[in-house]
């Protein structure tokens, strides 16, 4: 039941992630407007499912507690990686951070009583190296890796989305679905509405009177990557925790085929460049997520 789910929460970031690409390469002038939004969909959402299950009092406050961190680690790890990003490069970024499988399972094992069998770990080591792999290209000083001073706020990101995502888990036992989708989306909104700054609204207005921004917007960062979401906590709920993580990090190979198709002379939506060398790291990263994806739905 949860990879079915966690396959569906992967591919439709992945689509959330290149109409990012696209509204902030081509449509909006800065982040902020983009974070705007996604605090406005966030609080929207929340209120409107909690206005309808109702809040849960008869729910112990440590439960509430956990639920609301949830939110606020993965809030911290958005921001962490917003902040890294604007002086690390993107593909770099987001090789790093999709590296939080790894820290949920070793938290997940001792914490959550998670166990992992050999092909297991063998699966999941698959889908994170070659999430990774797909996610890196050759940097201005001709190095594919490097240990940079906002390397740590990269991991420290991958830290805290693991984090939020183990905090999840924890919580799913005791409170619904719906609640903890509400609770954790206010925690997220709490954070990132730290760095909204007042001249944005005025930029988001403006935007939203474009009318294919506004369907962008409305369709990209309002409706599919709260359907992801939702899809990534129910995996979470039916599954392990480490495992579910493990098939979320295979988003970039599907942002990467996208943004490939989306790239080509017909369609120009994007504008990617593929090298020999690039083309050479999908063709081995890519079958390494496929495979891993496969070992875990075989066992």
């Amino acid at each position: 039941m949860w990879m079915p789910l966690a396959i569906s929460a992967s591919l439709i970031f992945a689509i959330v992630s290149v109409i990012d690409k696209r509204l902030l390469a081509h449509d909006l002038p800065n982040v902020s407007v983009l974070m705007i939004w996604t605090v406005i969909g966030m609080v929207f959402y929340a209120v409107v499912i909690l206005g309808i299950t109702g809040i849960p009092y008869l729910a112990a406050p440590r439960t509430i507690i956990v639920c609301l961190c949830s939110g606020l680690s993965l809030g911290l790890g958005i921001s962490l990686m917003f902040l890294a990003l604007k002086y690390e490069e993107a593909s770099r970024a987001i090789a790093i951070v999709n590296t939080n499988p790894i820290f949920v399972t070793l938290l997940a094992i001792p914490f959550l009583g998670e166990y992992l069998s050999p092909a297991q770990w063998v699966a999941l080591l698959l889908i994170v190296t070659g999430s990774a792999l797909v996610s890196i290209k050759r940097s201005d000083n001709n190095q594919l890796l490097e240990f940079s001073r906002f390397t740590p706020l990269l991991i420290l990101s991958s830290f805290c989305w693991g984090f939020a995502h183990l905090l999840a888990k924890s919580v799913l036992e005791d409170l619904p679905l719906p609640t903890v989708f509400a609770m954790q989306q206010l925690g997220v909104a709490i954070v990132l509405a730290c760095y909204i700054r007042k001249s944005s609204w005025d930029g988001l207005l403006q935007c939203m009177k474009d009318r294919n921004t506004c369907i962008l917007m409305i369709v990209g960062e309002a409706i599919l990557p709260y359907i992801a979401i939702f899809a990534g906590l129910a995996a979470i709920s039916y599954g392990p925790v480490s495992l579910v993580t493990s098939v979320l990090a295979s988003r970039p190979m599907f942002v990467f085929l996208f943004a490939s198709l989306l790239s080509t002379k017909k369609l120009s939506l994007l504008d990617e460049t593929l090298t020999k060398e690039t083309i050479g790291l999908k063709l081995v990263s890519i079958p390494m997520i496929v495979l891993g994806v496969v070992l875990l739905n075989a066992i």
